[in-house]
């Protein structure tokens, strides 16, 4: 699994190295939520997420036409740093497509569907054990620590004469977690700071209930919760060091429904042609 991984990361730098166009960015998403943006025909996305525990996720994604994108992604915990490389799973799959365009027909936002089976953070895997209070428990469920956004419906609109872009929709996730919502909304804006900074901000997974050890663990009945009920708050700030390549680092879960501190990570994201 860490060859895997390893060989995933040098051929994604490789193809970057061959590559001498310049393409726009594309803000396709905002940090773990969709915008209703795809990618241009003939173009491709590639990004290296950095997060908690050594985790790293490569994710790709290609314009087949100017409204339909496809994707595929990869990763796991303990890539960086000295710790066991456990990779997810296995791999996840996405796909968009624009049923319309601003200004488009005389509509005012472009509207996309989509899916998207990649999770965040920490993946918990279904036989596995975790310490609670001290005590090994056995995993009955999979799921991510922040759901994959499933299939979801999103749209996005730019305010006339302003730097501001808003995102809004809803989502179903398919995961395993007991606390997961059937429909839940997800909202979002960015701001164009300068010609080279962009500000992200976003509302995740707004109806979740709270999530119990009782209800993922056999052999413990107590009430001590993983997840709060609620959305978690994330911003990010992305730099745009040139037309193809940006840095971005987020501030997750700023809500605390996870933990009583936020959590962090750190995006590269490159865009090119085909």
């Amino acid at each position: 699994m860490k060859n895997y991984i390893a060989g995933l990361f040098i051929a994604s730098v490789i193809i970057i190295g061959m590559s001498s166009s310049v393409f726009g960015q594309n803000e396709i998403n905002l940090i773990d939520t969709p915008t209703a943006k795809l990618l241009e025909k003939g173009s491709y996305y590639l990004n290296f997420r950095f997060y908690q525990e050594g985790g790293l996720l490569i994710q790709g994604k290609a314009g087949l036409t100017d409204r339909l994108t496809v994707g595929a992604s990869y990763g796991g915990t303990g890539v960086v740093g000295v710790e066991t490389v456990k990779g997810n799973p296995e791999p996840a799959f996405s796909i968009k497509y624009k049923f319309g365009k601003e200004g488009e027909n005389n509509l005012p936002f472009d509207l996309s569907l989509g899916y998207e089976g990649q999770g965040y953070g920490k993946h918990y895997k279904e036989g596995d054990e975790i310490i609670i209070d001290g005590h090994p428990k056995k995993l009955t469920k999979s799921f991510y620590q922040i759901n994959s956004m499933g299939f979801y419906l999103v749209l996005t609109k730019k305010v006339e004469k302003s730097n501001l872009t808003i995102n809004g929709g809803l989502n179903c996730s398919l995961e395993d977690d007991p606390g997961k919502a059937g429909i839940s909304p997800f909202i979002g804006v960015q701001f164009r700071v300068t010609p080279k900074l962009i500000v992200k901000l976003e509302y995740n997974n707004a109806s979740h209930k709270k999530t119990k050890y009782k209800d993922i663990v056999e052999g413990y009945s107590g009430d001590k919760i993983l997840r709060k009920a609620g959305g978690e708050i994330n911003i990010g700030f992305k730099f745009l060091y040139s037309k193809d390549l940006s840095l971005e680092l987020a501030f997750k879960d700023l809500s605390h429904r996870y933990a009583s501190s936020g959590n962090r990570i750190f995006q590269i994201a490159y865009t090119g042609e085909f």
